[in-house]
């Protein structure tokens, strides 16, 4: 009598097997994405109507836009050490549920300290979901669609933002700002067992030789010292003015004639033309090249930002000219997170995004710091807007070396789109 045995899985079997993983994989790290860009935006949504009921200046709420920045910072550069001993899926799901819970504990603030503390703490838990959750997609992505994955699940933090400015101005209207914390815990947390069911995980392959996982000694090493500085510089700086924008435009914008809860529209405006650029910039990458792509969106972007400030244009012409911006500068976080999930191998990965985006962080701790002192010091909103201007220019520059880099060095693996 034979024994059954079960047939050997077809070549073609494995294949749709590692694809349906690879898309369920970028399908639930996009929604990770996606729910952080709101409760990292949720505070700028809820600003003006806090500084309203408070009783406080615009220029008040600068240590909460900062601590968020802060904690993000150390939540990216702690989850390449993070992901080495737990794995990614249990940092995920971790990161998911701290911030909802701490975002829920937000309704419960009174003043800017409070608000200023809790911020720091919601963000240790943004910080450590989206680099793990970029890296983790990247990795289970076929080598050809690595860098696409890489933008479309990274741009699902400007979906974030976008759809929490939808959503704010009726939450606002029928329920006041704690509703815009009370979805912010809500959704991530009924996320959270989906995530810990099905979200896939791989041990972390081994580093090079003489390594030490996690560190950021390695980024330096193998010829990647120059294309990690660059990609540090043009995060730093896209953030610096990406951030300012983030957390101030809905309280400049009442300066130009919107009230308090339209104001939060101004980020979805700005959105808007970020998701447009993204679209754009996958069309076209193949053929320009991201980092030159990136550089002349910049640029194009830096104009419309001076339109804004000093063209003196009716109202009526705001939202084109957000909705252009964003286009232009909105994709850099999308951009930075791209080119080094291809720039680095799989084993420094979470590490090397994890870095890029603290140092787009950092950026975005020094901005939105330096439009609230300019704020203090009774600028106008035009000129706040016009000196975002300054770090949008030098971000387009560091772009265009960074593609002169990968001109230069053909042998390495600087993407050229």
């Amino acid at each position: 009598m034979s024994i059954p045995t079960s047939a050997s899985p077809s070549l073609d079997d494995l294949t749709a097997v590692t694809t349906r993983l690879s898309v369920a994989t970028a399908v639930l790290c996009f929604l990770v994405i996606l729910l952080d860009g709101y409760d990292t935006a949720v505070v700028a949504f809820a600003a003006p109507t806090l500084a309203h009921d408070w009783g406080l200046a615009a220029a008040a709420f600068t240590p909460a836009f900062v601590a968020t920045s802060l904690g993000a910072v150390i939540g990216y550069v702690s989850c390449g050490a993070l992901t080495a001993r737990f794995g990614h899926r249990r940092v995920i799901v971790a990161s998911v549920v701290t911030f909802a819970l701490l975002t829920f504990a937000t309704i419960l603030v009174r003043s800017i300290p409070a608000l200023t503390v809790l911020r720091l703490a919601t963000a240790l838990g943004l910080g450590g979901a989206i680099p793990t959750a970029i890296a983790l997609a990247s990795d289970h992505a076929p080598p050809r669609w690595r860098e696409m994955t890489a933008a479309v699940v990274t741009v699902a933090i400007i979906f974030g933002g976008t759809l929490g400015g939808m959503a704010a101005v009726p939450l606002l209207h029928h329920f006041g700002w704690p509703a815009l914390f009370v979805v912010g815990a809500l959704l991530p947390l009924a996320l959270a067992p989906a995530l810990g069911t099905w979200l896939p995980d791989r041990p972390r392959p081994p580093v090079p030789s003489g390594s030490t996982g996690g560190s950021v000694a390695v980024l330096f090493q193998a010829g990647l010292a120059l294309p990690t500085a660059l990609l540090w510089a043009m995060a730093f700086l896209t953030f610096m003015q990406s951030y300012t924008f983030t957390y101030w435009l809905p309280l400049l914008l009442t300066s130009f004639g919107f009230g308090r809860a339209t104001a939060a529209l101004g980020n979805t405006y700005i959105g808007s033309g970020a998701i447009a650029g993204v679209v754009l910039m996958v069309l076209l990458v193949r053929f320009v090249g991201s980092a030159r792509y990136l550089a002349i969106a910049f640029a194009v972007g830096t104009c419309f930002v001076l339109l804004l400030a000093l063209g003196g244009l009716p109202a009526g012409w705001i939202p084109a000219l957000l909705f252009l911006i964003g286009a232009g500068l909105g994709i850099g976080g999308v951009g930075q997170a791209a080119i080094g999930a291809m720039l680095y191998p799989t084993s420094l990965r979470t590490t090397g995004i994890g870095w890029s985006s603290a140092a787009g962080r950092l950026g975005s701790i020094l901005g939105p710091a330096i439009a609230g002192a300019f704020l203090g010091l009774h600028w106008q909103a035009r000129s706040v807007i016009a000196a975002a201007a300054v770090p949008a220019l030098l971000s387009a520059a560091a772009a265009a070396a960074i593609f002169v880099v990968s001109q230069r060095r053909p042998d390495r693996s600087i993407p050229h789109g």
